[in-house]
This record gives C-alpha cells, sequence and structure tokens, in this order.
C-alpha cells in the first residue's frame, strides 16, 4: 500500500482551492476499493503553522524538538510516498502559508515525487504559483513531475462541494486533466517506492 498526499496549499478560510480539493474527494471515493494507493487530504490550515523561527536550519538540525501540530505537519509529510499540491497564485508567486510550511521540512520529502496542481479565478490558472513553487520543492529533494496541471475559472466551474456547475464549459476539459493527474503521480509514486534511487 502506498500513500499519496493531497495537500490544499491555501490557508484562506475561502480558498477556492477548497472546491478543487472537494472535487479531488469526490474522485477517489469513485476509484475501486482494492486499489493499491491510499490518499490522505492535507488542509494546511488545519495545522495553524506559525511563520517559521528557528535558531538553525531544518536541515542542519534533524533531532530537534516541536510542537504537536508542528511535528505532525512534519509526520504526515514523512510518511507520504507522493504528494499532489494545490496552489494558487498570489502576486505571480505561491501563497505565503504554502512557503512556510515547506520552509519546516527537512528531508521528509527527499525522492518523493510531486504533482503540482494550480488553480486561479482567470483563465491563467495560477502558473506563476506553480512555477515559483518548482525551485522550493527541488530544494528539499523532492522529484517534480515535469508539467503542472493548470486549472483556471474555479468559481465559475466548480461549487464549493466539489461538484461541477451544471453545463460549466470547462468541466470535461478539467474532468479529463485531473483525472490524468491522478494517473501521472501515481504511477510516479508506485515507480519511485518500488524501485527507489540508491543511496549511499
Amino acid at each position: 500500500m502506498f500513500k499519496i498526499a493531497i495537500i490544499l496549499g491555501s490557508t484562506r478560510s475561502q480558498a477556492n482551492g477548497r472546491a478543487l480539493f472537494n472535487h479531488l474527494k469526490l474522485i477517489i471515493d469513485q476509484l475501486p476499493t482494492h486499489s493499491p494507493i491510499h490518499y490522505q487530504f492535507l488542509d494546511l490550515a488545519n495545522y495553524q503553522l506559525p511563520f517559521f523561527d528557528e535558531p538553525e536550519p531544518p536541515m542542519a538540525n534533524p533531532h530537534r524538538e516541536l510542537p504537536a501540530n508542528q511535528q505532525q505537519w512534519l509526520t504526515d509529510m514523512a510518511s507520504a510516498d507522493g504528494y499532489i499540491i494545490l496552489t494558487p497564485e498570489y502576486n505571480h508567486a505561491m501563497p505565503a502559508g504554502l512557503k512556510n510550511a515547506f520552509d519546516f521540512l527537512a528531508f521528509e520529502g527527499a525522492r518523493k515525487p510531486a504533482k503540482i496542481i494550480s488553480y486561479s479565478d482567470n483563465m491563467r490558472g495560477g502558473q506563476f504559483g506553480a512555477a515559483a513553487l518548482v525551485p522550493v520543492l527541488q530544494r528539499l529533494g523532492i522529484v517534480v513531475l515535469p508539467k503542472p496541471t493548470p486549472i483556471g475559472n474555479v468559481p465559475q466551474t466548480l461549487q464549493s462541494n466539489g461538484h461541477f456547475i451544471a453545463n460549466a464549459p470547462l468541466s470535461k476539459r478539467y474532468d479529463h486533466a485531473l483525472h490524468q493527474a491522478l494517473s501521472e503521480i501515481t504511477y510516479y509514486t508506485t515507480v519511485l517506492t518500488t524501485t527507489p534511487f540508491p543511496t549511499d
């Protein structure tokens, strides 16, 4: 059994990404029950992470002791074999809360694959948020899949419960794109978990 963590990267209470987050839950519920993949949904807001303020970088401080909520974030990331990261775009970058969450990490995600799904309330689909996230993940040793999946016009396409709005013009395109994203991360998670890169 492999585990893929699906991370909602916005901490806003009215985040457009929550509809996308809920839509992925609906897709997962339709998968065969004998699937070898377990999906864990991580809402970043639930961890209530403060702004990172430690005396040393996490990679240089492997034995640090953290409050329970911060340690839970590290534990959840470490226990996953792959990731789907939902990110919006704020001023041509990722949200501060998402960047801050990754600043807490050391080697929890090293050599594990990540699929970026960016989103927005316009047609651009959060592309600059995805682009800004890539080097952060690479610095942490995470294997970023080559092509992000952009989902635009979220409020015009998805209801808050994750269901498509009736007759939304982009629903078929996005349904295909999201199923493809799940197939990609499932494939790479399986490959990298069963045949890991040899280490010293």
